[in-house]
């Protein structure tokens, strides 16, 4: 029922947005030239297996943390040496999360970084973000985490400036903005997305429209940041000169099946990274 309401409504906006004068043209980058890089695609299996004993961290993670750790311990030396006569001989590893809440776990969490980053800000505890080796998130937490490293790890004022103010004034998930000439073009976009997954065999659900919808908040590129990858951070500059802290989201199991609306206590827990 639920897949069926949401096909009506995103058809019916699809018909409001071609009946529509048509939009200016979108620049062209390299995202556009695929042919729809929000529907899943099959591929061969690697010859390795797919998962491996939770004896320890992910290799490729290990490796990053280790490298990361050399360049954070620099800055962590540093910022401590500023805040008093504090030994610098063994640091820790240091990490830094951010809790769920929407929009308002977003703008804390980038009041917060901002604070710490020495790049940004000129406060006592101003530097201290580059002496973190990882960074968490969740949910509203999770979305600040999303916009800071899928568009290379910039300052949050620049993604105050460059994004965050203009989009979230526009926001698609706002009512008054559903008939804007660029709303109309951007749920077409979106539409067609959608209906790409559900060509290709997939599930639609809710979450994939206020996912995409989202994505144009967070993402800079085209349609929102589509092409946008959390294995594509790895080929990013400042994640391969170990500049920022690792990237972790995370998330609670909630089973709908069963009738829940919140995670159990005993909830089975899940991370995404990059590798």
């Amino acid at each position: 029922m639920v897949s069926q309401l949401l096909k009506i409504a995103l058809v019916a906006l699809c018909t409001v947005a071609t009946a529509a004068p048509a939009p200016a043209a979108l620049p062209l980058d390299e995202r556009q030239v695929l042919a729809d890089p929000y529907a899943p695609t099959t591929t061969t299996c690697p010859r390795s297996s797919l998962v491996r004993p939770a004896t320890g961290l992910n290799p490729s993670e290990s490796c990053y943390v280790t490298a990361r750790k050399s360049v954070a311990n620099t800055a962590l030396a540093s910022w401590l040496k500023r805040q008093g006569n504090f030994s610098t001989s063994s640091l820790p590893t240091v990490g830094f999360t951010s809790s769920g809440g929407g929009y308002r776990a977003l703008l804390e969490t980038a009041g917060v970084v901002q604070a710490f980053d020495g790049r940004d800000s000129k406060f006592n505890v101003s530097g201290l973000y580059q002496g973190l080796v990882y960074e968490a998130g969740l949910s509203g937490g999770a979305w600040f985490l999303s916009s800071l490293a899928g568009n290379n790890w910039p300052t949050v004022s620049y993604l105050r400036d460059n994004l965050w103010a203009q989009a979230f004034q526009n926001s698609l998930l706002l009512p008054a903005n559903l008939l804007s000439s660029s709303g109309l073009a951007e749920y077409a976009l979106v539409t067609s997305d959608i209906t790409a997954k559900e060509a290709a065999g997939y599930n639609v659900t809710i979450v994939d429209p206020y996912g995409r919808l989202l994505s144009y908040q967070l993402l800079q590129g085209y349609d929102g940041g589509v092409a946008t990858r959390l294995s594509g951070l790895t080929s990013l500059s400042n994640f391969t000169s170990h500049n920022v802290p690792y990237p972790i989201i995370t998330t609670t199991n909630v089973n709908g099946t069963q009738g829940q609306c919140a995670p159990p206590t005993n909830a089975i827990i899940f991370e995404f990274h990059p590798y």
